[in-house]
């Protein structure tokens, strides 16, 4: 294959391994994974029937670059496959760099005693959740911020050059605020109103994921640990620009 191209968008570091997928050896053939929430402290490593194409094209990243195949990847809400790949953190702000593998081209799916599990925003018994509702499948995801105030949503990104194909800027970073790109506060307002009528004006972070679904961790109400709450849907006329990919 060409050699893998950074990618030009966001970047989800730091995050749970419950919010990223997995490229696994199970019983000797690879499979994409999921770290699922099953309650009461119990996680379930949930196992992908198919994808052949996608972990091939994950793992020819991974094989191009000299590192060893399987590992984390991520889908963003344009579906974009992101992968990252260990480097030297010498000249970087971070760990790993992340590089464009192509399309999600079919949905996700996996399964849990006997009970498919979706990333789409359903219960289990396919009726639609509504903003408020627990949600309740697997939370792979891109991690956003709701702005103090809940006036706007901004994320912070390693900053790449302008050159074809990009470099990484040495110990930079970018920071890109909704407001600036959409210049026009009702988009504003409508984007971020299905994530303050949750978190309120505090903030925080959200998640996003394949499906443009939203969901925001809250406090379990057992003192225990975190819940995830969906939001909506964002409003692709009133979020980020779709990222270019490719050289």
């Amino acid at each position: 294959m060409n050699k893998p191209v950074l990618y030009r968008g966001l970047w989800p570091q730091n995050v749970s391994k419950l919010a990223k997928y997995s490229i696994r050896l199970i019983e000797g053939i690879w499979k994409i994974t999921v770290l699922y929430e099953a309650g009461e402290g119990l996680r379930y490593l949930a196992v992908e029937g198919g994808s052949a194409d996608l972990i091939h094209r994950i793992n020819n990243v991974k094989t191009t670059l000299r590192q060893q195949q399987g590992g984390a990847f991520y889908v963003n809400e344009f579906r974009h496959v992101i992968v990252p790949v260990s480097v030297e953190a010498e000249k970087s702000v971070v760990g790993s760099h992340y590089y464009f593998a192509g399309l999600l081209e079919s949905d996700l799916s996996f399964t849990f005693e006997g009970v498919s599990l979706s990333t789409k925003p359903i219960k289990p018994d396919g009726t639609p959740l509504l903003p408020g509702d627990r949600w309740v499948g697997p939370r792979p995801g891109i991690p956003y911020v709701l702005a103090a105030g809940g006036g706007d949503i901004y994320f912070t990104t390693p900053a790449l050059t302008d050159d074809n194909p990009p470099q990484v800027r040495p110990m930079m970073t970018r920071k890109v605020q909704l407001s600036k790109i959409l210049k026009n506060n009702s988009d504003v307002e409508r984007a971020v109103r299905p994530v303050t009528n949750i978190r309120g004006h505090l903030g925080g972070r959200f998640y996003v994921n394949e499906h443009g679904a939203m969901f925001t961790p809250v406090s379990a109400d057992d003192g225990n640990g975190l819940d995830y709450i969906y939001c909506g849907q964002i409003d692709r006329n009133a979020w980020f620009p779709e990222p270019k990919v490719g050289e």
